[in-house]
């Protein structure tokens, strides 16, 4: 959403939407991210320089595949790690987040703050949670293994599925996939997010998505800006149960969990959290500055318990849930691309710079922050952060248990936890 209610008009400059601005971070982002270390914890030469060219939007960004140094999961680097995480919970005012950083499949695991604000019991490390918009990595993945087996091409556009969306005669499933398709975000519709706020738990289908996106203007002509837009990751969803004959949740299940073993996450079907969770909160930001919420005062402005959320609104763009655990094997794959084969998976890794943005980029269904690739998240209760450095075969994962649609904890974090290891990595 624009800051003024307004759909960018095509071509013209535009400040960005408050779903972008999630993908780097709250307002502290920058203090986290540069405190948490001056220089890379490497043994031997510097680390790489960063593969991302920055500069307006339709740069490509790249990521590089060697390293001039060697970054090693010592005693030293794990102390560094549990104090970034520390300070990182009290810097955003979140009630608790769990954390794993791995570096060659070495690993650091941290928790910091509580899973309860009443209780004031510790946060569990193993705790399911939502992951919000990382969903649509896998709604994503869904998609290219469709590709891969010859089901539809990238070209084909979005008429052929689902008819009647403006522009959807030139809209392309690539498009849609890389952000690029200029939808009407119905995450931007101001009725459709008082309803929401107000009762997480209300019953909604997808054909009230459609009907959203149907009655407001494209934002820009397609393939002429990258926009970060929900709207794209549900229609894309509804694509592929037209082309498996499955719900999209059993699809990504049989395509991507099975083989991969991810046994602790799900594409929900209620709207509870598996146990154990830690209880989510949605903070109180009546008096918050909007442009820069963070960090949540819970002691001022106590927060609403949101532990149940019907995972039909956000479908394929925020419904699943998982583990810390199970995302360090899933941005481990998102980077490496076993799944798919090898001309799809640099088609996925080929990111854009998103227009607006001289850092942060979008593939086919992955974002990426400077070299990093993945994706983050928020939704009512929870961030999540889970992002892959195939510089140093290095995953950073985070999730935290309080947030709004828009604001981003985890990423926070998330980032301050990558500069620990690399700072080259996201440019700074």
């Amino acid at each position: 959403m624009q800051p003024n209610g307004t759909p960018a008009r095509p071509g013209a400059p535009r400040t960005v939407t408050r779903r972008e601005a999630l993908l780097l971070g709250g307002a502290g982002v920058a203090s986290l991210a540069l405190a948490a270390c001056s220089s890379d914890s490497t043994t031997g030469t510097s680390g790489t320089t960063a593969g991302t060219t920055a500069g307006t939007s339709g740069t490509t960004v790249g990521t590089t595949a060697g390293t001039t140094g060697v970054v090693t999961m010592d005693d030293a680097l794990r102390a560094q790690l549990d104090a970034v995480l520390a300070e990182g919970v009290a810097g955003t005012g979140v009630p608790g987040a769990a954390a794993g950083v791995w570096i060659a499949g070495e690993p650091w695991r941290g928790t910091a703050g509580v899973a309860d604000l009443t209780t004031g019991d510790p946060y569990p490390a193993d705790a399911f949670a939502r992951i919000a918009s990382i969903t649509k990595t896998f709604t994503g993945t869904a998609v290219l293994l469709r590709v891969d087996a010859g089901d539809l091409a990238l070209d084909d556009v979005l008429e052929t599925y689902i008819p009647g969306i403006a522009n959807g005669t030139e809209i392309t499933i690539e498009q849609m996939l890389g952000m690029r398709s200029g939808i009407f975000d119905f995450t931007s519709d101001q009725a459709f997010l008082a309803e929401f706020d107000a009762d997480p738990t209300m019953a909604w289908t997808p054909e009230q998505t459609i009907e959203i996106i149907k009655a407001n203007p494209p934002a820009f002509a397609p393939g002429t800006a990258v926009q970060y837009c929900d709207s794209n990751y549900v229609l894309l969803g509804l694509i592929v149960e037209q082309l498996t004959g499955t719900t999209l949740g059993e699809a990504i299940s049989t395509g991507i969990l099975e083989p991969l073993g991810m046994s602790g996450t799900s594409y929900p079907t209620t709207a509870a959290v598996p146990e154990p969770h830690p209880t989510a909160y949605l903070p109180d930001l009546s008096a918050a500055d909007p442009e820069h919420p963070l960090p949540f005062d819970n002691a001022a402005h106590p927060p609403t318990v949101v532990n149940e959320v019907n995972p039909a609104v956000s479908a394929g763009a925020g419904a699943m849930i998982s583990t810390v655990e199970d995302l360090d094997v899933w941005a481990r794959e998102l980077g490496t691309g076993t799944l798919l084969a090898a001309e799809t998976q640099r088609k996925r890794l080929a990111s854009e710079l998103m227009t607006g943005q001289s850092v942060a980029g979008y593939g086919l269904g992955l974002l990426t922050i400077g070299e990093l690739v993945g994706h983050n998240g928020a939704i009512i209760g929870y961030s999540a952060f889970a992002m892959y450095d195939p510089a140093i075969d290095a995953t950073f994962v985070v999730v935290s248990n309080e947030s709004t649609n828009f604001t981003t904890p985890a990423t926070d974090i998330g980032i301050a936890l990558a500069r620990t290891v690399r700072p080259s990595a996201l440019g700074g």
